[in-house]
């Protein structure tokens, strides 16, 4: 049996309203009904400051809905509404409550007697390492399509991933994982996520049709993100990508405040006008102590399929530039190109529908880059002294606590972080031959956590943090012994 919306609403009435007199729905008070195989979902209006003190009409409302054959989960928040001006109207208030919360001496946040705020909502995710935020200034950028592509780039270098569609008005995960279908109820209000890929994924694309708009205020916004994320058995993650709404509004500051975010990756094309904005949301994370990780140039350049030639149809470089001007990591750049758009459209990402192209491996160096910054801000080991040799043969690495090592070049070149060579499972781990001869041309620092190691023979993709640079030097005999394995089981040789 399915629920409908006058169903929903005689419930309702069953409801008193803040002051005892009448019911919520004939007070107006009940917004737009939102119904998706069994689940419901709706907003109370209430005068801003009376939030907490009208807690338990909001759960009264949730029970006599879940009473309801064929309800299987309710969500109901309580939201504040707002005067044509934009400024919350505070309704006159009935004297029997001003006088009991006069009695009980509620304050607010700000010293305001007779006034309360609901509690904050944060701590970490039972299960969850790390949760990293993709974010844009603003849309149209392909955020969503990068924070897919990312989650899967992760998991394709051994880490176990998900992904919460947090852009609650405009949910594009379902479209691009190919995904159907709705959550299923595992215990009271808890979830079991939709899997495509190996991916973890929570949307509101699964609970309301794709063709629905979602009319809700902000604060219901909010309170239906925290239930995604927190009402839903994730099991053990490494990471949680957070696609996040585009913009510096209301959701996405409390999204970024509310949400224990471990970092923030900013996706922009490279014209100006879309680096104005991206400049803004990394602003926005820095403002609530989140660490940009680093920025993504989307859209970067456009190779013809048919002629090869390249076309910088909205400029190139000006994000690389931009990271390099706000001193924070250049994460890399993915072209302008069909493959992943149509792969999108589709709902086969081209990380895992085209696993061995230079597409798919684009994605995977970024997230390896991205997990890296993230490994080595969590960590944080200071700078060391890095000192190349005069025949540019080798790298001397010494720490403040007095460590110190030497490094060969050609141990760094063939034991480089980059996905091509370290990224990958340890299955798919290439073993790179013919280095013996291999030189340091440059360093190249990266903020303060880590450089980059460019070799004579064109190679430039590592990212050497400070903690694996300690970390090869701590093991160099036993990672040495175990490469000269390698090359020789694969019949292959130092050169």
């Amino acid at each position: 049996m399915s629920i409908t919306k006058p169903q929903v609403l005689e419930a309702l009435k069953r409801v008193r309203g803040p002051d005892l007199a009448g019911n919520i729905v004939d007070l107006g008070m009940v917004s737009e009904i939102l119904i998706k195989d069994g689940r419901v979902a709706f907003s109370i209006t209430v005068p801003a400051h009376r939030a907490r003190e009208l807690e338990p009409l909001r759960q009264a409302a949730e029970k006599v809905v879940k009473e309801l054959a064929g309800v299987t989960a309710v969500t109901v928040v309580l939201t504040a509404e707002a005067s044509k001006g934009g400024v919350v109207r505070e309704p006159r208030e009935h004297a029997r409550v001003a006088q009991a919360r006069a009695r009980a001496g509620a304050v607010d946040d700000g010293g305001r007697p007779g006034t309360a705020t609901p509690a904050r909502q944060g701590g970490a995710v039972e299960g969850i390492r790390h949760m990293i935020a993709v974010a844009s200034g603003k849309g149209g950028v392909g955020k969503s399509t990068t924070a897919v592509n990312l989650a899967l780039g992760l998991q394709a270098i051994g880490l176990k991933a998900g992904i919460l569609d947090a852009d609650v008005y405009g949910p594009s995960q379902p479209r691009l994982l190919g995904l159907r279908g709705r959550p299923q109820v595992i215990a009271g209000k808890t979830l079991r996520p939709m899997e495509a890929y190996g991916l973890k994924v929570m949307s509101m694309g699964f609970l309301v049709d794709e063709d629905t708009p979602i009319v809700w205020r902000g604060p219901m916004v909010v309170q239906a993100l925290n239930q995604m994320l927190r009402d839903v058995a994730w099991g053990e993650l490494d990471a949680l990508i957070v696609d996040m709404p585009p913009g510096t509004g209301d959701v996405q500051l409390s999204m970024a405040q509310q949400a224990p975010l471990s970092g923030a990756v900013i996706v922009s094309t490279p014209q100006d006008l879309a680096l104005i904005d991206a400049r803004k949301g990394l602003n926005m994370f820095k403002k609530v102590d989140v660490p940009v990780l680093g920025i993504i140039e989307n859209m970067s350049y456009f190779l013809c399929p048919k002629c090869g030639e390249r076309s910088d149809i909205f400029g190139h470089g000006g994000a690389e530039r931009e990271a390099e001007r706000l001193g924070v990591p250049f994460l890399g750049a993915v072209p302008l190109h069909m493959e992943i758009r149509s792969r999108s459209d589709a709902g086969q990402p081209v990380v895992v529908a085209d696993p061995d192209g230079k597409n798919a491996r684009i994605f995977r160096e970024i997230a390896a880059k991205a997990w890296e910054v993230l490994e080595t801000a969590a960590s944080g080991v200071p700078p060391p002294k890095l000192e190349v040799s005069p025949g540019n043969d080798s790298l001397r690495v010494a720490f403040e606590d007095g460590r110190s090592y030497e490094l060969s070049a050609e141990m760094l070149r063939v034991m480089s972080p980059s996905a091509e060579v370290q990224g990958h499972s340890p299955e798919q781990r290439v073993t790179v031959p013919n280095k013996r001869n291999v030189k340091i041309r440059e360093l190249r620092p990266v903020g303060n956590y880590a450089v980059r190691i460019l070799f004579d023979d064109g190679h430039h993709t590592g990212l050497y943090a400070w903690s694996y640079l300690d970390e090869l030097g701590r093991e160099k005999d036993k990672r040495w012994a175990q490469y000269l394995a390698e090359l020789e089981a694969k019949g292959l040789s130092r050169g």
